[in-house]
Formats: C-alpha cells, sequence, structure tokens
C-alpha cells in the first residue's frame, strides 16, 4: 500500500482515478492521456500480480513489495 501511494498510484485502488473517455473523434492529447491511464493502470496490476500471487513462489512480504526496475 505505502509503494502505492507514495508512486502516486494509490488512486487506481480506490477507484479515485477515473478512466478517461474517448469520444467519437477523439483529439491527440484525448488518445494520450486514455493510452497514459491504461499504461498506469497495467502498471498496478502487475505490481499486485507480483507482491500477492502464491503462485509466484513466495508468500506475501511484511511491509509491502519491492518491485525492480518501477
Amino acid at each position: 500500500m505505502n509503494f502505492l501511494m507514495g508512486k502516486r498510484y494509490w488512486e487506481f485502488i480506490t477507484s479515485d482515478e477515473k478512466e478517461p473517455l474517448l469520444l467519437e473523434n477523439p483529439t491527440q492529447q484525448q488518445i494520450q492521456t486514455n493510452k497514459t491511464w491504461h499504461e498506469k493502470a497495467r502498471k498496478v496490476l502487475y505490481w499486485f500480480s507480483v507482491c500477492r500471487n502464491p503462485s509466484l513462489g513466495s508468500r506475501p512480504r511484511q511491509g509491502g513489495c519491492k518491485v525492480a526496475g518501477l
């Protein structure tokens, strides 16, 4: 949790960070904003899978999870 808060991704967990909607004819800025949102959402899902998935060979770590390279 502290890791996500420190990276300013906690809003994805609380649903405060909403997916930007794309209109019928989106501008380049709207497309980029949507793409960036999806990239951040994928990072959050990856961090959860690495830190909490028992099939990856270890139990959840105490004090949070350190993800290399992120």
